[in-house]
């Protein structure tokens, strides 16, 4: 269900995504707790847990600028999600999945005809919302069901994502989940 591949990656991407709270990310390190883990697993620092709205490639400041102000006229809405499942992709990637959301999907929606008018191509493809919580988990068991986290997300951010050896996010903007 919902697995994608994933393209090579770039030294350094724009990032568009929720980033759970505290209280969210100390529940996702809860339920992974549950989990029977095997030897060379990797868990992602909680700071570094999110839902991924859209990824590009970082192409610069002029892009960044572009970026930051399509973003800027994004319609945000409230938005609580219930992450409900869990599972281990074929790929190797465990991840907890919110239900089904129409203003998650909106806000996704949303956010690709923002990126579309900066001039970047968006390639067409599913997209399926998740939080990775675990790396080089072949074979990992989770328990049966995932006791439902509640998220109240309060915003969505633009980073960019420094890849290599001292792979950080670093903060661009913040959007504010208007009420």
């Amino acid at each position: 269900m919902g697995e994608r591949t994933t393209p090579p990656l770039a030294a350094q991407a724009f990032l568009i995504g929720l980033f759970p709270d505290v209280a969210v990310q100390a529940a996702i390190k809860a339920h992974c707790a549950e989990w029977w883990w095997p030897v060379g697993h990797y868990f992602p620092p909680g700071h570094r847990l999110h839902l991924t709205l859209h990824c590009v490639e970082d192409r610069g400041h002029t892009l960044e600028a572009l970026l930051r102000e399509a973003l800027a006229e994004v319609p945000t809405r409230p938005l609580e999600l219930t992450l409900d499942s869990s599972c281990t992709w074929r790929n190797d990637v465990s991840v907890v999945q919110p239900a089904e959301h129409e203003s998650l999907r909106a806000l996704h929606d949303d956010i690709v005809r923002a990126v579309r008018r900066t001039g970047l191509a968006v390639p067409a493809k599913n997209w399926t919302p998740h939080v990775t919580i675990a790396r080089q988990t072949e074979r990992a068991a989770r328990p049966m069901r995932l006791a439902p986290i509640h998220w109240k997300v309060r915003d969505f951010k633009l980073i960019r994502s420094h890849r290599g050896n001292f792979f950080h996010h670093e903060l661009l903007a913040s959007y504010p989940m208007r009420r």
